[in-house]
């Protein structure tokens, strides 16, 4: 958001505004009713946008005050941006996507600019935000039919079981606690009470020895009941167990009723951010095929149906009214595939190398996804709108990449995805170089830990062996023995006497726990502290992408990185006619020369003007008649003629002109002809 703020308010002032800025400060400025009366006629698309920025402009009237809105809203995508990263994915991905956003050159560009589009780009963001908490697509969501959405119930990656989780070790059960052959032991309070081992099953017999092979197959049981149970009570992530976590995560009827507010909201925003601009609608199509993608539940769907009903509705009067005003666009023209690559190219670039990147990182995000929520959210937002607007631009010409602004918050989404799988695959690598150097130490280790547990089961085998062979008298006298000395240990126990070598595993145990959380604490410092370094290099590349393209950015800030410079036009008009004279704006769009900078052309008389903008309920008022215009030029001897430089104009005025004026001299300016008519014959 920072970095975004600084780069919106880095020149900000320009000195100028053009054509499309001071249609912004013209009818802004004008009285509630003066607006309404205009949007019959004109600009209704961006009526909602004028009603927002009359009390801003009424303050203070300037350029930089008409273009902090958009400054502002800038900020707010970016922020939007981001957030979707970090819920899509991980905060990494949404420092980067942040970044990558802010860094673009056509987000400055109409950041920068007095006009709604980037109000447009930051209220999708915040449907699109809205859409995934109400339809579940978030990473961790814990209900939710997107496939991408990580189930409640699914175990979490941890630390392993601590000692205290484990069976502690202790007396072994007497016969009379033993369980059946076929039946598990039951555990006790603190730990899991293992099953008899082979001299056990002998002392248990109490007369002629038996095989030990039943009784280590019900010890195995018991091993495999107790371990089941164990396992079922192993905290996950957030400290829950998972059978806890499962029966509290809410129902379908409790998510419904929590998703109703959201889906509302969701409309809402849709329904406020398409009255910003008709086009912004498109978004609905990309939200659609993200359902379908994630295979939403139909609950979903009807919410999301619903809340897109509404927001339609609200906009089809708009939509009409626009349509019937579709002349304001008419020099547009019809698309080309090569038109639809240039808005890919001011999108994800524009310089070639900013582009191939960029292109490349969305390719592996889309081909190998880590993040499917992610790419199922981006890549519609990104591919949708201008395809659909591409093709209606074939029935009527209104493709343009300002209309398309709110779509380019999919790419920096999926650029930001595609480092975050690259930079998993180089952590993998280097935990693989790291295992291979510490291969021969771990393999020696192993070894030693083979031969041992072979050697124990060597003994256990021999132990068997003898106590197979014992005569009955000593089996049975070995048997009362160890049945005193467990009635003696269980009666302490019950006693609540803590014997010495229960104080000694107890403290082990508590030593092993510090240090197996020592050990824990220092891998997620080591884990950390990579992830640090690859954040770092993640914002580290996006600066540097941001040097790269720092000229373009320059180019940005100057006056002729847009269509026209109106206040220039108007100085160098000024300083070319003198007060007094007649001056004609032919077609009048050009009178928005005069209605921006006023002061330089105070003194010329708009001798063709017959009613002005905020009276006649347009943008830049009617002129009169062809007749009328004669009868006002009669005792004039010289007029001057503003006129658009645009050969397929129709330049009414000048044929009225034509065998009573002659034309002295002509001057070409940047969007327009500055062009001097004298009399021909004597004035009449």
């Amino acid at each position: 958001m920072a970095v975004m703020l600084a780069l919106g308010l880095w020149g900000l002032d320009r000195g100028t505004m053009w054509r499309d800025e001071s249609a912004t400060y013209q009818m802004a400025r004008r009285t509630l009713p003066q607006i309404r009366d205009a949007l019959g006629t004109v600009d209704a698309v961006h009526g909602l946008y004028y009603l927002l920025m009359h009390p801003l402009l009424a303050l203070h009237p300037s350029e930089v005050t008409m273009r902090l809105p958009s400054v502002l809203a800038a900020v707010a995508a970016t922020a939007l941006v981001a957030a979707l990263g970090c819920r899509l994915a991980r905060p990494r991905v949404g420092l980067w996507a942040g970044l990558l956003y802010a860094a673009t050159p056509v987000v400055t560009h109409y950041a920068q600019e007095g006009r709604s589009y980037a109000l447009v780009t930051a209220g999708a963001a915040w449907a699109t935000y809205l859409l995934v908490g109400a339809a579940g697509l978030a990473v961790g969501a814990a209900t939710g039919g997107a496939a991408g959405g990580v189930r409640a119930d699914r175990s979490a990656p941890g630390p392993r079981a601590t000692p205290a989780d484990r069976p502690a070790p202790g007396p072994r059960a007497t016969p009379a606690d033993r369980s059946a052959p076929g039946q598990a032991a039951t555990p006790g309070a603190g730990a899991v009470s293992r099953a008899a081992g082979p001299a056990g099953a002998a002392g248990a017999a109490g007369g002629p020895a038996r095989s030990a092979a039943p009784d280590r197959a019900a010890g195995e049981a018991g091993r495999a009941a107790s371990d089941a149970r164990v396992r079922s009570a192993v905290l996950v992530r957030g400290g829950v167990p998972r059978v806890a976590r499962a029966a509290s995560a809410p129902g379908p009827e409790r998510a419904a009723s929590g998703a109703g507010w959201r889906w509302a909201a969701y409309g809402g925003v849709v329904a406020v951010t398409a009255l910003l601009h008709v086009f912004a609608v498109l978004m609905l199509a990309a939200h659609a095929l993200t359902l379908l993608v994630s295979r939403a539940p139909r609950r979903v769907w009807w919410g999301w149906g619903s809340a897109s009903a509404g927001a339609v509705c609200a906009v089809l009067p708009l939509a009409a009214l626009a349509r019937r005003q579709s002349a304001q666009i008419a020099w547009i023209r019809h698309p080309t595939p090569g038109r639809l690559w240039a808005v890919v190219e001011d999108f994800a670039g524009p310089s070639a190398l900013v582009l191939a990147l960029n292109l490349l990182l969305i390719a592996v995000a889309v081909v190998r996804p880590r993040w499917r929520s992610l790419t199922a959210v981006a890549l519609p937002l990104f591919c949708v709108p201008p395809v659909l607007l591409f093709a209606l631009a074939f029935h009527r010409p209104c493709f343009h990449e300002r209309y398309l602004l709110f779509a380019l918050a999919g790419i920096p989404l999926l650029a930001a995805a595609g480092v975050d799988r690259l930079a998993g695959v180089g952590m993998d690598g280097l935990a693989r170089v790291v295992a291979r150097c510490r291969g021969v130490a771990g393999v020696e280790r192993s070894a030693r830990v083979v031969a041992g547990r072979r050697a124990g089961v060597g003994v256990d085998r021999w132990a068997g062996v003898v106590s197979d062979g014992l005569v009955g008298v000593v089996a049975g006298w070995l048997a009362r023995v160890v049945a005193r000395c467990r009635a003696a240990v269980e009666a302490d126990r019950l006693a609540g006497v803590v014997t010495d070598r229960g104080r000694a595993m107890l403290a082990g145990g508590r030593a092993m726990l510090a240090g197996r959380r020592a050990m824990l604490a220092r891998r997620r410092a080591v884990v950390g502290g990579r992830r640090a370094v690859v954040a770092a290099a993640g914002v580290l590349a996006v600066g540097c992408g941001f040097v790269w393209q720092l000229p373009l950015h320059q180019r940005e800030r100057e006056p002729l990185s847009r269509q026209d410079d109106l206040a220039a036009l108007a100085a160098a008009v000024g300083r070319l006619t003198r007060s007094g004279e007649p001056v004609l704006y032919d077609p009048p769009k050009e009178r928005r020369i005069a209605i921006a900078y006023p002061r330089p052309l105070a003194g010329l008389r708009d001798i063709a003007l017959g009613t002005p903008g905020p009276a006649s309920g347009t943008l830049y008022g009617v002129d009169v008649g062809p007749a009328e215009l004669l009868r006002r030029l009669g005792g004039a001897r010289s007029a001057w003629v503003i006129a658009a430089d645009e050969p397929e104009t129709r330049r009414a005025k000048t044929t009225v002109l034509t065998g009573r004026f002659r034309l002295a001299y002509s001057l070409c300016l940047p969007g327009i002809r500055l062009e001097h008519y004298v009399r021909a014959g004597p004035a009449g």
